[in-house]
Order: structure tokens, then C-alpha cells, then sequence
């Protein structure tokens, strides 16, 4: 899923340190206008439950972090914190589950999800959202599995807005319109019989050219020239003869 503006819900005594720091790895990723963490972001004399509200119905995603502690966090007379309906953690969630806005579980090093029967009514969806665990060990690992799925798959526009502007845009939705004809089983059913269909027809061609084709002519033997006495035979067009060319034998007088 694409993401716009997420929410971060958490308990300050259960995982304020997790949250913080899953807040700063997010802020560099997608900025600070696109998170809202903790009631510090609410104006003073503002009633929490409405803003609360008005900002998880402005958001995308809610990350609910949920740390050893969270399930059975108690207040000061000993309740625990999510049967109080003004528990501003189960407002964030409950409000969010309400909405149908996706809340992912940020489960804290081996966490497990709670179950159905340990949550007030309006957070019993809870136990049915996938979640994700993230560990002090793995947390640059995790937190780009987080960012991915954020993220969502990439749209061909998505894709050509990390090439270089001096790329043609064309080309780049040409091509993602080439792959994504070549990964459909049937196109590639299609071309596969096409392509055998015209290699059958090649074949055919060069057989018939190979058994029509007239014989070649043989080549003419090249004529055989003998010079004698020191003479050069001089001719044109001369074929299968043996031409003997020189000067009669002639005495010549010499001086004494």
C-alpha cells in the first residue's frame, strides 16, 4: 500500500524510546509533514479526544507500537489502561479500526500480537492485523521492510521519477508497457507459437530454394599460354588453346 501520512501510536512508559526512534528513521524517509506522533503535537487548551480523532482520520496508516508492556499498562489506581474508554492509546486505535484505516502493529523485540479476548470491544480487529516485528538488533532491516511496504509497489510513474531527467519519460512507460505485455502466460503463449510458426516458414523457403534453384554452370578451364625464344604472347579472348608465340631462329652477323 502507498502511504500519504502516517500516525504513530504508542505508550510513552511502554516504548517512548522504540517510538522515537522509529519517528526520526520515518521523518527521514517521507519528512516531517507526513507523521503525527504523541499528544506534545497537540495545541495547549485543545480537547486531545477531538484532535486525536481529527488527525487519525486525516492519516493513511496508523503504526500502533507495541512493546512488553503495552497490553497491560495500569494507571495510577491500578486499572488497566485500555478498559478506560478515555485511554487516548485505545481513541487512536479504536478511532482508526472505525475509519478502516490500516493499523500495523509495530510488534518490539519478540512481542506477540495480543489476542481477541485480552481487548476491549472496539480494538478486537487488532489481533487480525498483520504486524511487524522490529528488534534493537535488526532495526535498519526492519525499518526498510517498514518503508517498503509503506512505500507500496511502484507505479511506471513512480519509476521513472528516480531515472535522471535527461531520460525520455516515453521510453520509460514504453518499456514498463514491454514488460508487463511479456509477463502475461498467454502473451508469452502467443509469441512462443508465432515464433516457431515463422522459423517452420524460413525453413520451408530455403528448402525450396535449395531443390528449384537452376545448377550452376561450370567454371571455364583458363587458357594455357607458352611463350617461347623469349617472346610474349599478346591476346584477348582466348579459351581452351595452347598459343606458342616467339621469333624463327635467324643469324646475325657479327664484326671480327
Amino acid at each position: 500500500m502507498a502511504v500519504g501520512k502516517c500516525f504513530i501510536s504508542y505508550r510513552r512508559d511502554d516504548s517512548a524510546g522504540h517510538a522515537g526512534r522509529l519517528h526520526d528513521r520515518l521523518q527521514r524517509e517521507f519528512g516531517h509533514d507526513l507523521l503525527f506522533m504523541d499528544v506534545d503535537a497537540i495545541p495547549l487548551g485543545a480537547n486531545f479526544v477531538k484532535v486525536i480523532s481529527e488527525e487519525v482520520a486525516k492519516c493513511d496508516a496508523l503504526l500502533a507500537v507495541i512493546g512488553q508492556g503495552w497490553l497491560d499498562a495500569r494507571d495510577a489506581n491500578g486499572k488497566r489502561r485500555l478498559d478506560n474508554g478515555d485511554d487516548f492509546v485505545r481513541i487512536e486505535i479504536g478511532t482508526a479500526l472505525k475509519r478502516g484505516i490500516p493499523v500495523i502493529p509495530i510488534l518490539l523485540d519478540g512481542t506477540r500480537i495480543p489476542k481477541a479476548d485480552q481487548l476491549p470491544d472496539d480494538l478486537k480487529e487488532l489481533a487480525l492485523r498483520n504486524g511487524l516485528d522490529i528488534r534493537h538488533a535488526s532495526f535498519s532491516q526492519d525499518m526498510e521492510r517498514l518503508i517498503r511496504g509503506l512505500k507500496g509497489p511502484q507505479s511506471p510513474q513512480a519509476v521513472a521519477s528516480i531515472i535522471p531527467s535527461l531520460a525520455d519519460p516515453n521510453a520509460v512507460s514504453r518499456k514498463v508497457k514491454v514488460w508487463s505485455f511479456l509477463s502475461d502466460d498467454k502473451n508469452r503463449a502467443i509469441l512462443g507459437w508465432l515464433g516457431g510458426g515463422i522459423a517452420a516458414l524460413v525453413g520451408a523457403f530455403w528448402v525450396a530454394f535449395i531443390y528449384f534453384a537452376p545448377p550452376s554452370k561450370p567454371a571455364l578451364a583458363p587458357p594455357s599460354v607458352e611463350a617461347k625464344s623469349g617472346g610474349v604472347a599478346i591476346g584477348g579472348n582466348v579459351s581452351g588453346s595452347t598459343i606458342t608465340t616467339g621469333t624463327p631462329d635467324v643469324a646475325v652477323p657479327t664484326r671480327k
